[in-house]
């Protein structure tokens, strides 16, 4: 399962109608957090269950990750896998599910007016012929970023990777986890790819 970005949609996001609003993502805003006024706190949601090429693709977005660590653009990195579908039985009441976690991310959605459709997406029914791990009406993508900003005394979400804008034609355009890597890693110029060498030289310095 691949991350691709897409600019031939037809249909627009489904977000609320927020236009008063000021905290609507602007044309230069795109992607979100990318070049932001503090440092952010990245946690990278993953699935279990993907194939042997995402797994690659995970793993690749975890190297780049790692090498923006080493930055001053990005302050911590937590990876989580995707919660549970429900509570287990005897587990705590405080466990968040899968559905819980996505109801927090589609509010950040709202609130800047955009979407996280097609990443994820709600169903009416589950389905037992369907081949993706997900909550009751929930599909989840295989990664998922989400921000905070450091130190911050705020709580609250200042992004979600991927997500969905309007684009002026009349379309909708997709910003991806690789598409905010690839502005994360060109805000911070070089540093990040002296990260990742250092990181690809002690790589192969433990293997030998």
């Amino acid at each position: 399962m691949t991350d691709p970005r897409s600019t031939a949609a037809t249909s627009r996001p489904e977000s609320r109608d927020r236009s008063g609003s000021s905290d609507r993502l602007g044309p230069d805003e795109h992607p979100v957090c990318a070049d932001p006024t503090t440092p952010l706190e990245v946690t990278y949601y993953v699935r279990d269950d993907v194939s042997a090429p995402s797994r690659r693709q995970i793993e690749s977005v975890e190297r780049r990750l790692d090498a923006l660590a080493r930055t001053r653009l990005v302050a911590e990195i937590h990876t989580e896998r995707w919660p549970p579908r429900r509570h287990a039985i005897g587990s705590e009441a405080d466990v968040v599910t899968c559905s819980a976690l996505v109801d927090r991310l589609e509010r950040w959605a709202d609130e800047v007016g955009c979407s996280l459709q097609p990443a994820i997406r709600r169903r009416a029914s589950e389905s037992l012929l369907e081949d993706e791990p997900s909550d009751a009406g929930v599909c989840v993508p295989v990664m998922l970023l989400t921000f905070e900003r450091a130190g911050s005394e705020s709580s609250g979400l200042a992004g979600v990777v991927p997500y969905t804008v309007p684009s002026e034609a009349g379309g909708t355009t997709t910003y991806t986890v690789t598409d905010w890597l690839t502005a994360a890693e060109r805000t911070v110029g070089t540093d990040a790819e002296v990260s990742r060498d250092r990181a690809r030289i002690s790589a192969l310095q433990r293997r030998t």
